[in-house]
């Protein structure tokens, strides 16, 4: 009769749990709603050897050269191979045109033309910048990659003033 009891528990047991299992399908789906996502059209700035510099809006996934268009294209002094025409553009972004005039400044104070890499350069090349020590090398090497030189604003030591000290020494 024991036998019997024990039986019947487990069949109860059983039957319990199915039935709970039945009761929880419905909800152990898993749905997918569909999600939208925001085009934002990039808001930038351009500076530097443009015809008109100033703040555009600009349709979503334009690039470099879409900014340098609205901006009414460059000056004949622009230097466009220092700058990657086909990149994208991000909202908040500084697009900065560099002329002949800022190269020839920098090189009378004794600064290499050639911009230095942040994604290839060494410790010790980075230490020939003007304001880059040893230490923020270091770290500048270490928070590598960088998509755009903004990105540099998250090695600690460089904020937004440091960084517009340094924009003209570096290329991404």
């Amino acid at each position: 009769m024991a036998r019997f009891r024990y039986l019947a528990f487990y069949v109860y047991l059983a039957l319990a749990a199915l039935l709970g299992l039945a009761r929880l399908e419905p909800h152990l789906t898993v749905r997918f709603s569909s999600v939208e996502i925001e085009d934002v059209q990039p808001i930038v700035s351009v500076v530097g050897a443009v015809v008109s510099p100033g703040v555009y809006e600009l349709p979503t996934g334009a690039r470099v050269a879409d900014a340098l268009t609205a901006a009414g294209g460059a000056l004949p002094s622009a230097r466009l191979d220092e700058i990657d025409l086909a990149a994208p553009v991000a909202d908040g972004e500084t697009l900065r045109v560099p002329s002949a005039k800022d190269q020839t400044s920098a090189a009378r104070l004794g600064v290499p033309l050639e911009r230095v890499s942040v994604n290839l350069a060494l410790e010790t090349e980075l230490e020939k910048v003007p304001g880059i020590g040893p230490e923020l090398a270091r770290r500048i090497v270490i928070y590598r990659p960088y998509r755009s030189l903004d990105e540099l604003t998250k090695v600690p030591g460089i904020g937004p003033a440091s960084l517009e000290r340094l924009r003209p020494y570096l290329k991404p």
